[in-house]
């Protein structure tokens, strides 16, 4: 696979309203509305600062922006705009819809509207994304060091503690924001609502994020495994993803986790069971990556402050 065949959706949806932080999160101030359009740097929209970078690096082709089109019309530039207004699971189920009808059996990636990583740090993402490939699901993990200076005004974010490898120290981290996935492979519906249900609680502990996704998921699930039973298929589904989710997330909260223990419990609640039989092989990759760029997405007036002002700067955040 070239990685001029990689197309990618960014995604340009709204916060409703502000996001629910942290308890010691400190005196910040949550942003709502279309972040992408809303917020201004040096007299452009952030999501044109984000398209251009993402066109420049050459790693993406075709380019997609979903948002609706009375807010996106135009600042869109070469991209292609999906008309979307809904939810974060809505808006992407709807943009993957249209990209697979014109690019049918393709990974797809994705990234939000509010990160402006380097141009440089796509171009090695795509290199390290090559060399995976094929995988089922792809996304870097960003490596965070010691205090919380390089964060800035961002410092507030939960961070999880990973075991890159065994016998290895477990390291800090923030997930990015660039994904890809294989359509194919995945149990669309339940990432669709798991992705959901991610965003909303983006903010909270692993505790109450693995609380309020058992509660809201197990009811879809207990009716996938009631439409099993019609047709004669043992009814698993539900058993399997939560005895999963909950053990993988109980190791996370504690700082336990491996990565590779991570992306097995991932391919286990996202990939289908027959997917997983005819490709063996196939994994969910989850690199850790030392670039901050990528993770550090726009949640308060504080980090659109900054970030503005690093930009228009032209300076780099230092590394992680």
């Amino acid at each position: 696979m070239r990685p001029q065949q990689l197309p990618l959706i960014v995604l340009g949806g709204s916060d409703p309203t502000p996001s629910v932080m942290p308890r010691d999160s400190g005196d910040q101030h949550p942003l709502s509305g279309y972040k992408g359009a809303d917020i201004q740097i040096m007299g452009r929209s952030l999501v044109e600062v984000v398209l251009d970078r993402v066109c420049a690096c050459g790693c993406f082709e075709p380019v997609y922006l979903a948002g609706p089109e009375r807010v996106y019309r135009h600042l869109i530039g070469s991209a292609t705009l999906v008309d979307i207004d809904g939810s974060l699971g809505h808006n992407i189920e709807r943009a993957l819809e249209t990209v697979r009808r014109h690019h049918p059996a393709s990974p797809v990636a994705f990234l939000t509207c509010d990160v402006v990583p380097e141009v440089a740090t796509l171009q090695r993402l795509l290199a390290l994304y090559v060399e995976h490939a094929p995988c089922d699901f792809w996304a870097p993990m960003v490596r965070v060091q010691q205090g919380d200076r390089p964060l800035g005004a961002s410092a507030w974010k939960p961070r999880y503690r990973i075991v890159p490898g065994p016998g290895e120290p477990p390291v800090e981290a923030l997930p990015g924001h660039l994904v890809v996935v294989d359509p194919e492979a995945l149990y669309l519906e339940l990432v669709y609502k798991v992705f959901q249900i991610a965003y909303a609680t983006r903010n909270r502990p692993i505790d109450h994020r693995r609380n309020v996704m058992l509660q809201r998921l197990v009811l879809g699930l207990l009716a996938e495994d009631l439409r099993s039973l019609v047709v004669l298929r043992p009814p698993t589904l539900a058993w399997t993803l939560i005895r999963a989710g909950v053990a993988a997330a109980g190791e996370l909260r504690r700082g336990t986790i491996t990565c590779a223990r991570l992306e097995n419990a991932l391919r286990i609640l996202f990939v289908k069971k027959r997917h997983r039989k005819l490709f063996p092989e196939r994994r969910v990759v989850l690199p850790i990556i030392d670039d901050l760029s990528l993770a550090l997405d726009v949640d308060t007036e504080e980090e659109a402050r900054e970030l503005s002002v690093r930009l228009e700067r032209g300076t780099r955040r230092p590394p992680a």
